[in-house]
C-alpha cells in the first residue's frame, strides 16, 4: 500500500518493476487513472501478464469506485450491435469468443481477455467495439485512402504534416514486415494505420459523450508517435489521457528506461518467440 501511494503521488512518468507488487502497482495505477478521462491498457497481445495487470489496473479502478466504457481494439464498430447482444446474454467465455468470432478474427486466446469480459459483465459496463472494419483496412493498406469514398474524410489523419513523424511510422511498418515491403507499399499502409487509429479516437470520443471515463484495451504499437492519442487529442483537444504501456524487459533485463510515448510503463519478463521472419529468409530450396 505504500508502495501504491508513493507511485500514486508522483506526477511524473513511472516505471513499474516487473518483479513488484503487482497489486500496489495496479492500485497505483488506478489511483493515477482517477482524473483521467481515457486510460490506454497498451499490450502486446500474446503476453499473458500484459492481460494480468491490465484485469489488475481495471479491478483496482471498479474498487474504487470508477465504472468506465472499455473500448477494444480487438472488435470492430461493425460488430458493436453483437456484442451488446453477447453481453447482456452474460455468455461463457467460449460462447462469447464464438458470438464475436474472435479466433476467426486472428486474434489470441480468448481465455486471456476474457477476465475483462466478465468486469463488464459483472460491474454493467459498456463495451465499446472499437476499430475499423478490417476488410476497409486492409483495402486502404492495398490501394490507398481514396478507395474509402465517401467515408474518405473521417478516416484521414487529424495530425499536421510531419514528413519526420510519417517517415518513423513507415519504418515501423516496414520493419513488422520484415523489411520486406517494397517502398511503393508503405504510404497506403501508413493511411491504412491512420485510419484505424482515427476509427478509435472516434469511437472513444463518441463514448466520452456517454461515460466520464474510458478504458482501451489496445496494442502498445498504436500508442506510438503519430498513434491514437495523438489523433485523439487532435480530435478532442485537451482531453485528459493516460497512457500506460505494458514492456517486456530485454533479455539481459535492462529495461532500457521509460518509453516517450507512455506516462506509465509496466515491465513484464521478456517472453521467448519464434523469430516470424526466419522462414522469409530461408533460401528457396530448387525444385526436384
Amino acid at each position: 500500500m505504500a508502495a501504491a501511494l508513493l507511485l500514486a503521488g508522483c506526477a511524473g512518468p513511472l516505471s513499474l518493476p516487473a518483479d513488484g507488487d503487482s497489486a500496489a502497482q495496479a492500485g497505483a495505477v488506478a489511483a493515477r487513472a482517477r482524473e483521467a478521462e481515457v486510460i490506454y491498457l497498451g499490450e502486446q497481445h500474446d503476453n499473458p501478464p500484459h492481460h494480468l495487470h491490465q484485469r489488475q489496473i481495471l479491478e483496482a479502478m471498479l474498487a474504487a469506485g470508477a465504472r468506465p466504457a472499455l473500448a477494444f481494439e480487438m472488435l470492430d464498430t461493425g460488430q458493436q450491435g453483437a456484442a451488446d447482444r453477447a453481453m447482456s446474454e452474460r455468455l461463457g467465455p467460449q460462447t462469447l469468443a464464438d458470438r464475436l468470432h474472435w479466433k476467426a478474427r486472428g486474434w489470441p486466446d480468448f481465455e486471456m481477455y476474457w477476465p475483462l469480459f466478465e468486469l463488464a459483465e459483472r460491474y454493467g459496463l459498456d463495451v465499446v467495439a472499437a476499430d475499423l472494419d478490417p476488410a476497409v483496412a486492409r483495402r486502404i493498406a492495398h490501394e490507398g485512402l481514396a478507395t474509402a469514398g465517401a467515408i474518405r474524410s473521417e478516416l484521414a489523419s487529424l495530425l499536421p504534416a510531419d514528413a519526420w513523424r510519417e517517415a518513423a511510422i513507415a519504418r515501423t511498418i516496414r520493419g513488422a514486415h520484415c523489411d520486406l515491403l517494397p517502398e511503393s507499399r508503405l504510404p497506403s499502409m501508413v493511411e491504412a494505420w491512420h485510419a484505424r487509429n482515427v476509427t478509435m479516437a472516434r469511437r472513444i470520443t463518441q463514448a466520452l459523450q456517454r461515460h466520464r471515463q474510458v478504458v482501451v484495451i489496445v496494442g502498445s504499437g498504436h500508442q506510438g508517435p503519430g498513434g491514437l492519442s495523438a489523433q485523439l487529442e487532435a480530435l478532442r483537444p485537451g482531453t485528459r489521457q493516460l497512457v500506460v504501456e505494458m514492456a517486456e524487459e530485454s533479455a539481459g533485463g535492462d529495461s532500457g528506461g521509460l518509453s516517450a510515448r507512455a506516462d506509465i510503463v509496466w515491465l513484464t519478463p521478456a517472453m521467448e518467440r519464434p523469430d516470424p521472419c526466419a522462414p522469409l529468409r530461408r533460401p528457396a530450396q530448387p525444385r526436384r
